[in-house]
Formats: C-alpha cells, sequence, structure tokens
C-alpha cells in the first residue's frame, strides 16, 4: 500500500547539473529540486558517484517567493553562438540565453598586488598580460553587437589598477554609449595615490567604485585575503569619502568565518556619506578558494541575518528577489539622509521602500535595470518616500526620484554625482560546480566579456569548454 514517509523529501522540478564529486565538466546529470524540512536541495544522480544532495536554500518559503518574481526574460539583440550541444556549452551567448547582459566585465588584466586566498579568478602577482587598447575595443565592440546601449560596464582583473594604461581605459569606456562605469579594486592604489583618485573624480557622474570590504576584523582579513588589510580600506574609504566618489562596499561571505559581522559592516557603511550600499557574495568553489569544512553559506542564510539585525530597517519585505535572476540575487532599496548620530558624527538615516511597493509594479517593468524609464514606477517610487518619511525634499530632487530605484546591478550615481540619497543590499551568489542548475543559469546577466562573445560570468569562472 501506498504511504507517506517523513523522511523523504518534496519533489519540486527537474533539472540538470554537474556532479562535484568527480568534478567532470563535460557531462551534465539528472538532478531534482527537492524540499525537505523547510530546506531546499539539489538532488544528483551521477552515474558513477551515485546520488548526492547540495543545499541550496535554508528557507523554502523564500525559495517559492523568488518563483513569484520571475519577469518576462530581455532577451540579448543577437547572439553571438549558435545552439549546438545546448547550455552551458554554447556559451557566448547563444539564442537559448534568458538575459541580456545587465553588467559586462571587461577583463583588463591577469595581474594582481594580491594572492588572496579566495580569488574567483585566481589572480596574483606576476601574472601580467595587460589588455592593449587594441583589444579593450574589440571587446567594446563585442558588447556593443548584443547591447548597443549597456547599463553597466565594469572593470575587474586581476586587479585593473596595476594596469599601466587604466585611466585611459576607463576614459574611453565612459565615453561608450554605456550608462554606468565602475571600478572593481582592492583599493590599495587609491589609499596610496591621491592625484589616482582625481582622476576618478574627474570621470563625472554616472562611475563608481566597487571596493573589496569583507571584514573589520584583522584575523577575517588574513583568512580571504591573506593579510590583514584593515588600515588600506579604511585610508581609501577616506579618499573616497573626501572626494565624494559613488561607492559600494564588497562583502565576500564564509560560512562561519565572517557572517556574523554582517550587521556591523551595515552598520559601519552608513557612517560614510560616499557608501550607496554592500554586495554581498558568498564564497563559490571557483578560481582559489584556499578552505576546506562546510564554508559554503546560501543568499536565504544571509538574507536572514540581514533581516534579523534589529539595528537596521530592512525587514523581510524589504529584502525582495531580483525580478530578472531571482533564486541568485536579492535587494532591498532604501531612501537615505545623512545625520548625526549620539557622538556627533555622520550616520545614514535609511527608509526602506521596496517593501511597500506592489510586486507587479517590479515584475511587470520594462526592462531589466531602467526602471527610471517606466514612468508609472516613479510615479509609485516617489508617492511612497513623499507620503511615507519625514526626509525632507533633499530625497526628491528630479536627478535622484528618477534614479531611486534601479534594477541591481545598476546602483550607481546620476549624473552629476548627487546621488547621496541611496542605499542598498544587494545579495549575489553565483553558481559552481555544487551549485550548478541548468535552469537558472540561463537567467545570469552578469557577462564577462571576451574579443569575440560575451560569457555568462558562472560557466566562464567554471573552466567550462564551450563547444565553438
Amino acid at each position: 500500500m501506498a504511504h507517506y514517509s517523513k523522511k523523504y523529501d518534496l519533489f519540486l522540478t527537474a533539472t540538470q547539473s554537474f556532479c562535484h564529486l568527480c568534478g567532470n565538466l563535460n557531462h551534465l546529470i539528472d538532478t531534482h529540486i527537492v524540499s525537505k524540512d523547510n530546506e531546499v536541495f539539489l538532488r544528483k544522480f551521477c552515474p558513477k558517484c551515485g546520488e548526492s544532495m547540495v543545499k541550496i536554500s535554508t528557507d523554502f518559503e523564500y525559495y517559492k517567493l523568488c518563483d513569484d518574481y520571475l519577469k518576462a526574460p530581455d532577451l540579448p539583440e543577437k547572439p553571438l553562438t549558435k545552439v549546438l550541444r545546448g547550455c552551458p556549452f554554447d556559451c557566448g551567448v547563444c539564442p537559448q540565453h534568458q538575459n541580456h547582459p545587465c553588467l559586462a566585465l571587461f577583463n583588463i588584466t591577469d595581474e594582481c598586488n594580491m594572492k588572496c586566498h579566495i580569488c574567483y579568478y585566481a589572480a596574483e602577482p606576476g601574472l601580467g598580460n595587460h589588455r592593449s587598447m587594441q583589444s579593450i575595443e574589440k571587446m567594446l565592440s563585442t558588447l556593443l553587437e548584443t547591447e548597443s546601449e549597456p547599463d553597466l560596464i565594469q572593470v575587474t582583473g586581476g586587479e585593473p589598477t596595476t594596469h599601466p594604461e587604466i585611466v585611459k581605459i576607463l576614459q574611453y569606456l565612459k565615453a561608450s554609449p554605456v550608462r554606468h562605469l565602475m571600478l572593481n579594486t582592492n583599493g590599495i592604489k587609491i589609499a596610496e595615490d591621491e592625484s589616482f583618485v582625481k582622476e576618478l573624480k574627474a570621470l563625472g557622474g554616472g562611475f563608481e567604485v566597487y571596493l573589496q570590504f569583507d571584514s573589520l576584523t584583522p584575523s577575517v582579513l588574513k583568512d580571504i585575503r591573506a593579510q590583514d588589510m584593515s588600515k588600506v580600506r579604511l585610508k581609501a574609504l577616506a579618499m573616497l569619502e573626501k572626494y565624494n566618489i559613488s561607492t559600494t562596499l564588497v562583502m565576500v561571505v564564509k560560512k562561519e568565518l565572517n557572517e556574523h559581522e554582517i550587521p556591523e559592516v551595515i552598520r559601519f557603511s552608513r557612517t560614510y556619506r560616499c557608501v550607496r550600499g554592500i554586495v554581498f557574495q558568498p564564497v563559490e568553489e571557483a578560481g582559489r578558494v584556499e578552505a576546506s569544512g562546510d564554508f559554503r553559506i546560501t543568499l536565504s542564510e544571509i538574507r536572514q541575518i540581514i533581516i534579523d539585525d534589529s539595528n537596521n530597517p530592512f525587514t523581510k519585505e524589504d529584502m525582495i528577489p531580483l525580478p530578472c535572476d531571482p533564486h541568485k540575487i536579492g535587494v532591498g532599496y532604501a531612501a537615505k539622509m545623512m545625520k548625526k548620530d549620539e557622538k556627533g558624527k555622520g550616520f545614514a538615516d535609511l527608509f526602506p521602500v521596496t517593501g511597500q511597493l506592489p510586486k507587479s509594479l517590479i515584475t511587470e517593468h520594462k526592462g531589466t535595470v531602467i526602471f527610471e524609464k517606466d514612468k508609472a514606477f516613479v510615479k509609485s517610487v516617489i508617492d511612497t518616500v513623499s507620503l511615507d518619511t519625514a526626509m525632507g525634499t533633499g530625497i526628491l530632487k528630479d536627478k535622484v526620484k528618477k534614479k531611486l530605484f534601479c534594477c541591481w546591478p545598476s546602483f550607481l550615481t546620476p549624473e552629476d554625482m548627487g546621488y547621496e540619497n541611496v542605499y542598498r543590499l544587494v545579495i549575489s551568489e553565483f553558481s559552481d560546480i555544487v551549485n550548478f542548475d541548468a535552469i537558472n543559469i540561463k537567467r545570469e546577466c552578469n557577462f564577462m566579456i571576451e574579443e569575440e562573445r560575451i560569457i555568462p560570468f558562472s560557466t566562464y569562472n567554471m573552466g567550462i569548454k564551450f563547444s565553438q
């Protein structure tokens, strides 16, 4: 007779993944997505290694909410590769991909002035290979084939500031049709070279620094970055604050090492007017990962830490799935106004707004990033802020209100660098051989740009051999 067993899991759907036990990236295996005890798993079936389970969420209700937020895809203008073997072996990008490049990453060098224990690119001193301007021009040309008006270009590496033509590259890309430009950096050059910071300031609006900021604790930084970067990070932030250059702090999160610091880093970030928010990135098994034991942490766990923190105003209603890639990116937006704390120091008062907006307004807008072009969306945001906060008219200036909300990763400055009234928290979880899901990978909107093709960030870092 059929019976029900509490020991068994609830089947949700079927997908494909790779076996992380044997590490075979040439062959996809059958995989079920299942739920048990309010958690969600990939249940993999490898002919060689047998069955294995990978936890992908600690919150079944939030996982279901992600599906509710999924929006219609915004496709690339032109695919660059054909469908031969199927996803993910045709990345480049092929016609099956369900998202355009919201974030286009330009890797301009393999060189780095650090050798971190965790680095998705495995960069380190001595690798060199600075890309030429001709190569970068070709990369931009390839991007513009698929996205004629890119939302965001991030210059990365290696450490991009080691490139001898870094300023020229930034100026060249800033002059392109891109809406926003970002520099991903460890902050060393910013901390040590004020003339360089002045050149960054001269880039004007629509430019932001994406600054590594994993911890406030020296021992944690030594674990992740192989050295104590505390003084460097503080000097870099002092420079960015001095010139009021929009900055996003990027916190790599490693389980049982620094997740307890998330509330403290949020509070710390609110003491700087230049900081527009924080991006939390769970450690992925790509590139160089010198770690052992259970170091993986899920998006849902980070989200829970944020909403459990009584010292910040973000609730579970405020931390929502990103509609274009809901299972991999969570976001929360707030209006921000700097005030004085009890000791007379600057501190940001935050008023979260995402939780007060109708879900349909977010999921039915046209475009992935450009929320401000949807007049109904803009009006609802303005009405919400103006009616529900006493922060005053400062947050309602035209150039602020029109960009108060935009879909990650366009969390940048407006053209006049006056974007001081926006703050957001982003949780960005990438795919690797462990949590790879063939259904979800089609929605990835972060792309590595090469001279002849654009490749989703996760599959690029995984080292998958492409069919063409």
